[in-house]
């Protein structure tokens, strides 16, 4: 019999990349609060809302998973510091409802942030000490210390920058780049915020790896190469053939942006290669990767 999962947040990038990976091995549940109107992988996502208990215990009581994966957030990093309410409700007592109504057995996948650090000194390793500067990343440090503190076996991932293969993704800096510079559009990207991407492909592979093999603990995931927001800009240009040009270097403080941002971030991925022979990609090898799938289509 396969184990059950439940994932939340599916019609996101990374909820419908982990639909497709995991779909062969395990039964799955994707779930959303506000759920695509199409299958994906031939699987239709269900309505639920994690901040509602009582719909949550409906579900989770019905499906009984064996695992539960949060990818669900309330991503608007500025939108946080204007309705904290809402930011909390999502990253914390969302995750929160999946524990009070889930079994005692379950095992948790939550998907954690770069932003719970305060991104003065990154890369950052496992045993950073957190410091987040925004209440966006307050959150989720908060669903972190609720996660260990559940006495529910865990596993906490962080990433960074996630971009997926789609450029249909409004979400995703690659498909913004991509999109603009293919419209023949300016963009302005910032000389000061390093990180090393996710591409969410890849992501979704580790997460399988993880959950086949029972992992629990704290990782962190990126690529193997750090890099400006802007030189990621460029080399989406050069791996494209788009043009250079209309790149047009800012620094963060001319954004105006609400809320702070870790600006020298980046995650060391070292632990999770280490200890779990994940595998780690250079930015360029997975913006190359997605233009071959971009040609098979």
């Amino acid at each position: 019999m396969l184990r059950k999962i439940l994932i939340t947040g599916s019609s996101g990038q990374l909820g419908k990349s982990l639909i497709s990976e995991l779909g062969s091995d395990f039964e799955l549940l994707p779930t959303d609060s506000h759920p695509l109107p199409i299958t994906v992988s031939g699987l239709p996502i269900i309505e639920m809302d994690i901040t509602n208990f009582d719909q949550v215990k409906q579900i989770v009581t019905t499906f009984a998973p064996d695992i539960i994966i949060n990818s669900a957030a309330y991503t608007n990093v500025d939108g946080s510091e204007i309705d904290k309410n809402a930011a909390r409700n999502v990253n914390v007592e969302g995750l929160e409802n999946l524990i009070k109504t889930s079994s005692t057995n379950a095992y948790f996948v939550q998907i954690s942030t770069d932003y719970v650090f305060d991104g003065e000194n990154g890369p950052y390793d496992e045993n950073a000490p957190t410091f987040p500067i925004s209440y966006y990343g307050k959150t989720k440090l908060e669903a972190e210390n609720v996660m260990r503190g559940s006495r529910r076996r865990n596993l906490i991932l962080r990433p960074n920058v996630l971009y997926s293969s789609s450029i249909d993704d409004t979400a995703s800096f690659f498909s913004w780049v991509f999109t603009q510079l293919s419209d023949k559009q300016e963009i302005n990207v910032v000389t000061d915020q390093t990180s090393n991407p996710t591409w969410i492909p890849k992501f979704a592979e580790t997460i399988h790896h993880c959950v086949a093999n029972d992992v629990e603990g704290i990782y962190h995931y990126g690529s193997e190469n750090y890099l400006s927001r802007f030189d990621f800009a460029i080399q989406i240009a050069e791996v494209f053939g788009l043009d250079i040009s209309l790149i047009k270097p800012i620094t963060t403080n001319e954004l105006n942006q609400t809320a702070h941002r870790p600006k020298h971030s980046g995650m060391n991925p070292g632990k999770i290669q280490k200890e779990l022979c994940i595998s780690i990609y250079s930015t360029e090898f997975c913006l190359t990767e997605i233009k071959k799938i971009m040609e098979q289509k």
